[in-house]
């Protein structure tokens, strides 16, 4: 599963790291980055490239994701845009069982199909195909036993002939996407609700590896059970109706308002923890300096609300330490940042000043962290439950 991605010089992203879970909704206006998402995956999985895309011709491209917390990065070259293989980082061929299924918000069926076909007749290659590979080596210069180059991916692509003019119904698209048979399929579907109807949600995220949908309207979001993810091209406070126009007033759900988008994956498997995810949505709102603004304009549009900052705040609805990556374990900090601590600071910026890496990085390590191991005796669980 892919915990993150980031994009640089794509579309409407300069450079933008986006948190992910296993099921994420993205909402937002045009040209806020929705699609931007989907597409970056399918270069960066299929090498479907759009020139027409790239912000600055000068510049490179890059796709990085993050899985099991090792980075994946594929750096495209300017002028050309080729893979530049030199830059990029991670070995891909651990990678190689991850398919990617991209459907637009427009469907071109004879693709989908072929797409499809290719994905569920996707195989391992066996240790005599991969030695049959590296014979391609002494073809080249003539000396037997070559293996200098490490493989980097392995895909093979399967299209049937089939008449422009096939078409379906929104059950039909529905059915195609749910006979997906391969185990390891990403599926990216831009704006859920042109195609399918909204009983094909859940049916869609339970067998699927990963799930990243776009839409707008109000129904998908107010139906889907897991993370939805706000997308600003200002900030919260200039597009407040990004958030009003997705969530009904007087909704089950409160809004649960947090500082920042690593903050999100914490509060999100605390709820869950505590069996109370279903009755919020935790929306991040830039900072603290945003929060009381965003709040009271929610307030009142008649949304529930309810906030919860980092203890350098601190009033009675912030956590107790300054911010929430002092929760992490500190021995899975030293081994992953090769850092010494012996106890966790008390301050921030005690913390923060002892990596060698931008805090950014720092917080969005250790939000994957708490994804996979918060439980219910964490500290920081049990003071999300007194303090909802």
């Amino acid at each position: 599963m892919i915990d993150h991605i980031f994009i640089k010089n794509y579309k409407v992203f300069e450079r933008e790291n986006i948190p992910l879970d296993k099921n994420t909704l993205f909402i937002g206006t045009n040209a806020s980055g929705k699609t931007t998402i989907l597409e970056a995956l399918d270069l960066f999985f299929n090498n479907v490239f759009h020139y027409e895309y790239v912000r600055n011709i000068d510049k490179d491209i890059t796709i990085e994701i993050h899985v099991k917390d090792e980075r994946y990065r594929k750096v495209f070259k300017s002028p050309d845009y080729n893979i530049e293989y030199s830059k990029c980082i991670g070995n891909m061929y651990d990678i190689n069982h991850i398919r990617y299924l991209y459907v637009p918000k427009h469907i071109y069926a004879p693709k989908l199909l072929n797409d499809i076909l290719s994905i569920n007749l996707a195989i391992d290659t066996t240790s005599i195909n991969q030695g049959k590979i590296f014979r391609v080596f002494d073809y080249i210069d003539g000396k037997l036993g070559n293996n200098i180059y490490n493989l980097f991916k392995i895909s093979t692509k399967f299209q049937m002939n089939i008449n422009d003019d096939v078409s379906f119904t929104r059950d039909e698209y529905t059915k195609i996407i749910s006979n997906i048979t391969y185990q390891y399929t990403i599926i990216g579907i831009d704006n859920f609700e042109n195609n399918f109807n909204l009983e094909a949600l859940k049916e869609i995220t339970e067998f699927s590896y990963q799930t990243i949908f776009t839409s707008k309207h109000k129904d998908v979001v107010a139906n889907f059970d897991y993370s939805v993810k706000a997308l600003y091209k200002e900030d919260i406070t200039h597009e407040l109706d990004t958030i009003t126009k997705a969530f009904e007033k007087n909704h089950r759900k409160k809004l649960l308002l947090v500082e920042g988008k690593y903050d999100v994956a914490w509060f999100e498997k605390g709820l869950s923890l505590l069996g109370e995810f279903k009755n919020y949505r935790v929306i991040p709102c830039g900072g603290y300096g945003n929060i009381q603004y965003v709040r009271e304009q929610l307030e009142k549009e008649g949304y529930n609300t309810v906030t919860i900052t980092d203890g350098d705040i601190n009033t009675k609805h912030s956590l107790n330490r300054d911010v929430i990556e002092l929760y992490a374990d500190i021995n899975y900090i030293n081994a992953r940042f090769n850092t010494k601590f012996t106890k966790m600071p008390y301050r921030k910026r005690d913390f923060f000043k002892r990596f060698h890496v931008k805090d950014d990085v720092v917080k969005k390590v250790l939000s994957s962290w708490a994804k996979k191991n918060l439980s219910l005796n964490s500290v920081f669980v049990q003071e999300l439950d007194t303090l909802l």
